[in-house]
C-alpha cells in the first residue's frame, strides 16, 4: 500500500513539473534554440545590415552627384559633357540590370530533381516530382534573400520571364527543359543558402517530401544574358496630356 502511494506521488510530481515547463515555454519565457537556428538568424541579420549599408552608400553617392551638378551650375560650367558621361553610365547600368548583358559574381548553385524514394500506399506520384511552382517559390526566396541575378538551366530570369509546366517539361522563356534543374543566383551565398535550407526554408520542405535539393556556395557564378526578344505592343510613353487625361478618367 505504501509503495503504491509513493508511485502515485512520484507520478504526480513529474506531471506537475512537466506542466510548469510547458507553461513557461508557451509563455515565451523558456525556449530551446539550436545553434543552427542561431547561426541562420545571425546570417540573416548580417544580410539586412549589408543591405542598409548599400542603401546608405547609394544615398551618399546620389547626394554627391547632385552637389556636383549644383557646383557646376553655380560656376556656370558646361553641364553637357558631365550629363553625357552620366547618361552613358546609366545606359550601361540599366542594360546590365535588365538582363541583356552576361554577369558573374559570388553566389549559389542549386540542384533540384525528382525524388527517388518509394511511394507510400495511396500517395500521389506528383508529390515527389519537380513542378513549376517549386521553381517559382525558390526564385522568390532567392530574391527575398537579396539575389541580384538568377538563371534556371541557363535561362536568365528577368521581369518578363514566365515559368509553367508543359507535360513532363517546364517552359522557361519559351524554351522547354526537363529535370534536373540547375538554378544559379548571384548575391550573398551564405544568406541565400540559409534562407533556403534553414528552418522553414522551401528547400528544407522539398527535402522532407523526398525531392533532391542541394545548395552549393560558390565564389564565382556566371549567368548568361537574356536572348529572347522583348516586344512591347500595348505600352506607350506617358506624356503630360495623356497623364492629365488619365487622371480625369
Amino acid at each position: 500500500m505504501k509503495s503504491r502511494k509513493v508511485i502515485i506521488f512520484i507520478f504526480c510530481f513529474f506531471l506537475g513539473l512537466s506542466l510548469v515547463v510547458l507553461t513557461k515555454v508557451s509563455n515565451g519565457q523558456r525556449l530551446y534554440v539550436s545553434p543552427k537556428v542561431l547561426e541562420d538568424y545571425r546570417i540573416s541579420i548580417e544580410g539586412e545590415k549589408k543591405d542598409m549599408e548599400n542603401l546608405k552608400a547609394l544615398v551618399e553617392e546620389t547626394e554627391n552627384k547632385l552637389n556636383e551638378y549644383i557646383r557646376l551650375q553655380e560656376e556656370k560650367e558646361d553641364l553637357s559633357k558631365e550629363l553625357e558621361k552620366q547618361l552613358f553610365a546609366d545606359i550601361a547600368l540599366y542594360s546590365f540590370a535588365s538582363g541583356f548583358v552576361a554577369a558573374e559574381g559570388p553566389g549559389v548553385e542549386i540542384l533540384i530533381d525528382d525524388g527517388t524514394r518509394d511511394l507510400e500506399f495511396g500517395e500521389d506520384p506528383n508529390d515527389i516530382l519537380v513542378h513549376d511552382s517549386d521553381l517559382l517559390l525558390i526564385i522568390n526566396e532567392l530574391r527575398a534573400a537579396g539575389a541580384e541575378m538568377i538563371s534556371v538551366n541557363g535561362q536568365r530570369i528577368i521581369d518578363q520571364t514566365s515559368i509553367s509546366c508543359s507535360g513532363y517539361t517546364v517552359r522557361i522563356n519559351d524554351q522547354f527543359y526537363a529535370r534536373p534543374f540547375i538554378i544559379r543566383a548571384i548575391g550573398d551565398g551564405s544568406r541565400m543558402a540559409s534562407t533556403l535550407i534553414g528552418p522553414g526554408g522551401y528547400g528544407t520542405l522539398l527535402k522532407e517530401y523526398g525531392l533532391v535539393f542541394k545548395v552549393t556556395i560558390k565564389d564565382n557564378i556566371v549567368i548568361p544574358e537574356y536572348t529572347e526578344n522583348r516586344n512591347f505592343i500595348y505600352m506607350s510613353r506617358v506624356t503630360a496630356d495623356s497623364a492629365k487625361e488619365g487622371e480625369e478618367n
